[in-house]
């Protein structure tokens, strides 16, 4: 189902979504860069002197890695999310997509794969 004019307006539901994504896909990044931010903290404060062992703080660091982790697989989500509403939007207006995203999607299958 194409629109027979590729110059057609956008539809608004189009726009809003695009929008909506882009807000997802920023706040994934705030969320991760948040957690680094803790696990930097963390790191910093066992550095300090005072701290009695070297390995005081690390249960919370190996669950925040884990977190971190999580982080950056719902992101890449969120990536292929986006590309699967872009090629929807070439099928639906006959408009050029975009690949910027495909890279991640095509890495995340290979090592699906493999595993």
């Amino acid at each position: 189902m194409t629109i027979s004019n590729p110059t057609a307006p956008v539809p608004a539901y189009m726009m809003r979504i695009r929008n909506q994504i882009r807000a997802a896909e920023a706040k994934a990044d705030e969320s991760l860069l948040a957690k680094l931010d803790v696990m930097s903290a963390i790191l910093r404060a066992r550095q300090i002197e005072d701290i009695p062992a070297p390995h005081v703080g690390q249960e919370a660091i190996i669950r925040l890695g884990r977190a971190i982790q999580s982080d950056i697989s719902g992101a890449n989500d969120v990536f292929r999310t986006h590309n699967a509403l872009v090629a929807d939007k070439t099928l639906i207006t006959g408009m050029p997509g975009h690949d910027d995203t495909k890279v991640f999607a095509v890495e995340e299958e290979g090592r699906q794969a493999v595993a």
